[in-house]
C-alpha cells in the first residue's frame, strides 16, 4: 500500500520497502522531510543522525506507518536537528 505525501506526519515511524525504520522528526524550511533511522544501536534507537529528503522521495521509499513516538524533543537534540520545523 502506497503512502501519500499528506500521510507523512511528524513523530511517526515508517517502514521502508527494505524493512528499515524511519522516524520523522519534522520538516525543514525548504519543505523537505527530516528523519532518522533506527540504526544498529539497540540501546539508543533513532539517535544516530538526521537525513533530509523531498517528500516525494520519502513516500517512494516507505510502505507502511508503524507507530507514533510520544516525545520528539530528545530525538531532535540527539540528532542535532535544530532546523526542524514542527507542523
Amino acid at each position: 500500500m502506497a503512502i501519500a505525501i499528506s500521510d507523512i506526519a511528524t513523530g511517526w515511524i515508517y517502514r521502508t520497502k527494505k524493512n528499515q525504520e524511519r522516524l520523522v522528526l519534522g520538516w525543514d524550511r525548504d519543505g523537505r522531510v527530516i528523519f532518522t533511522s533506527r540504526g544498529n544501536d539497540k540501546a539508543n534507537p533513532f539517535r544516530n543522525c538526521h537525513v533530509r529528503c523531498s517528500a516525494n522521495r520519502f513516500v517512494d521509499a516507505v510502505e507502511a506507518k508503524l507507530g507514533e513516538m510520544p516525545d520528539l524533543k530528545s530525538y531532535i537534540v540527539a540528532n542535532k536537528a535544530q532546523t526542524v520545523v514542527v507542523r
